[in-house]
């Protein structure tokens, strides 16, 4: 039955990769073009590096953390709201079982996306791409996994459509975008109030942990960042399990 669950929710986006893959591959490289191509020389080097090198990392935690959030929050939302869960919910599977086929079909669509950038990134001229893989293959699927399991919980809390599209506009894309995707610390060092939620931006952590991966450049400390991102994947998993367990929301 976990298989089963699994295999749906990954062929529900393999079904429609124009939407569920495609769309947001394009939504990155358009970044690339414009702020990578177009304004990257203008801007110069950050870090010693050029400036499409510098933003690629954030781009791919980007398109991972976002794709990785949406496949479990729209399908636990079609699933309650169309009565799909049910056949879920009376199988012999427990409810870490069903917890965890939601998850890792999301954790597979953000490592897909995420994959593909890099590809990209490989394949570009003059582009850094991997210096430590250990540590990008390590970043890919922890954030994943936190981003899906994000996911499930916002899933499983929204009562319209609207609440999930609340959560991505007001929490997860301001989160992203002052995560230091498109500029390092360094850049906003004089703007204090800036500088601390930066810092204190769990996306800023992720991206900086990439970036180290993908060009070796890291402006906070790597084991810390690391150790409080698995921390808080692990607990955004306890209360998705913990959540269903209760039957929070199952029954609309």
């Amino acid at each position: 039955m976990f298989l089963t669950l699994l295999k749906r929710e990954v062929f529900r986006y393999v079904k429609n990769p124009s939407v569920t893959i495609g769309t947001p591959i394009l939504s990155q490289i358009l970044y690339i073009i414009v702020f990578g191509l177009v304004l990257g020389p203008r801007i110069g080097s950050v870090a010693e590096h050029s400036y499409i090198s510098f933003m690629l990392p954030g781009l791919v935690m980007m398109a991972l953390i976002t794709n990785s959030f949406m496949n479990p929050g729209w399908s636990l939302y079609m699933a309650r709201h169309f009565d799909w869960i049910d056949p879920i919910l009376s199988s012999p599977m427990s409810s870490t079982q069903i917890v965890s086929a939601y998850i890792l079909a999301g954790v597979l669509r953000g490592l897909l996306v995420g994959a593909f950038l890099i590809i990209v990134a490989l394949i570009m001229p003059g582009v850094v791409a991997v210096t430590h893989l250990p540590f990008v293959l390590v970043y890919l699927l922890v954030v994943a996994f936190l981003g899906s399991s994000l996911g499930t919980i916002v899933g499983l809390w929204a009562d319209k459509f609207d609440h999930i599209v609340l959560a991505q506009t007001f929490a997860l894309f301001p989160l992203v975008f002052l995560g230091g995707v498109f500029y390092s610390l360094e850049m906003i060092e004089d703007i204090y109030l800036l500088r601390t939620l930066v810092k204190f931006n769990p996306v800023t952590h992720m991206i900086n942990g990439l970036r180290y991966g993908m060009i070796g450049v890291a402006e906070l400390n790597i084991p810390t960042g690391l150790t409080g991102l698995i921390g808080l994947a692990s607990v955004l998993f306890l209360i998705s399990v913990w959540l269903f367990r209760r039957g929070y929301n199952l029954r609309v």
